[in-house]
């Protein structure tokens, strides 16, 4: 196996979608059919909705991954995902309730401070500009983990970027990441819950495919990262990817960061897709900073503290009644066993208080 870990990647992933369409058109693929996962893998039989046998695809460049690491002294662990999310990320204004067009104003390449009361001293970041779509998109990776790998930073499937060392990613010194291989139709009726008769159209694959992309070009700053003193200051990519296209879907091999693979395993938050799911942009902001305080039994929460804490824009009274709409589903779906918002917005603010149910 080659040495360059993203060519050979790409060069293997060719391969294999090659391979895969030389099968269907001499009729060893069936009727296509989306895929299902289970606990994160896709089922190697299931061929899928865009024609080609794309699980099969998935099952043997993860086949070709083992032996790649293996040649490369990498260990690999199997991933059982339970809706794992990295805590800090929670109640950090990172994934907005905004619209596209609102996203895009905020897209720099200079690093912009992420303000929040619970952000450890600060965290900058650079890059384009995020909506909750995106972080659909993220969740929806995280639940398709499938395999971890550790061994040197510079030997992993994607080696540690050069500009991104510090003492834990080092070439030579053994770092513990997340990975997994998906299609984008896979991604998509994971996110949505569902798979259409038809399959997922053009449309649809290619806006979770630029959310992708977003996501990958993403680079944050800790000043004081929970958990990860090497990486103080350093900066943090959330995913790498590497990809294979045609115009019906593509193919992702995605890696963690380090740090956000750390964060999944020791320091994390466990988000309720079913429910989220039939939530609003705001609802799933609100959702998800809530679901990160669910060790107390009640907790109180100034709105306007909130509100800035998962980024919502905006009049605080409309963003209230919002809210309170939000919250009631919350209640509807036993989320919440209660929640209450008190003050008048004027002598003293709208305070928001919630019960978590126990038992």
């Amino acid at each position: 196996m080659p040495k360059d870990g993203p060519k050979s990647l790409q060069m293997m992933l060719q391969s294999l979608e090659q391979r895969a369409k030389e099968r269907a058109a001499t009729g060893e693929a069936q009727t296509p059919s989306l895929p299902r996962a289970t606990n994160g893998r896709a089922s190697a039989s299931a061929p899928s909705s865009t024609g080609t046998p794309g699980p099969a695809v998935i099952a043997a460049a993860n086949e070709k991954l083992e032996r790649f690491v293996r040649q490369r002294g990498i260990e690999q662990f199997e991933l059982f995902p339970s809706n794992e999310f990295p805590t800090p990320f929670t109640r950090l204004p990172l994934f907005p309730p905004v619209q596209r067009t609102t996203a895009r104003k905020a897209a720099t390449g200079d690093w912009v401070a992420l303000h929040s009361r619970w952000d450890s001293g600060g965290v900058f970041k650079a890059g384009p500009g995020l909506t909750i779509y995106d972080e659909d998109t993220l969740i929806g990776l995280m639940t398709l983990r499938s395999q971890g790998l550790t061994g040197p930073a510079d030997q992993l499937p994607i080696p540690a970027q050069p500009g991104a060392l510090s003492t834990g990613l080092a070439p030579g010194n053994p770092v513990r990441v997340h990975a997994l291989y998906c299609l984008i139709s896979q991604l998509e009726s994971t996110i949505q819950g569902r798979s259409p008769t038809g399959g997922w159209g053009g449309r649809a694959i290619q806006k979770r495919r630029d959310s992708l992309n977003r996501l990958a070009a993403i680079t944050l700053r800790f000043e004081q990262p929970k958990g990860a003193d090497g990486f103080q200051g350093k900066a943090i990519h959330l995913i790498y990817i590497e990809y294979v296209s045609t115009a019906e879907d593509s193919c992702y091999y995605v890696q963690f960061h380090p740090v956000v693979s750390q964060w999944l395993e020791t320091y994390r938050t466990f988000i309720d897709f079913d429910l989220r799911r039939k939530l609003t942009p705001l609802g799933k902001a609100i959702h998800r900073f809530l679901a990160s305080q669910r060790s107390n039994k009640t907790y109180t929460v100034e709105l306007a503290v909130l509100f800035q804490a998962i980024g919502a824009n905006g009049e605080l009274r409309d963003l209230k009644r919002s809210a309170l709409v939000q919250l009631a589903k919350m209640q509807e779906e036993k989320f919440l066993a209660s929640s209450e918002i008190t003050g008048t917005g004027r002598s003293s603010p709208w305070r928001l208080t919630v019960e978590f149910p126990r038992g």
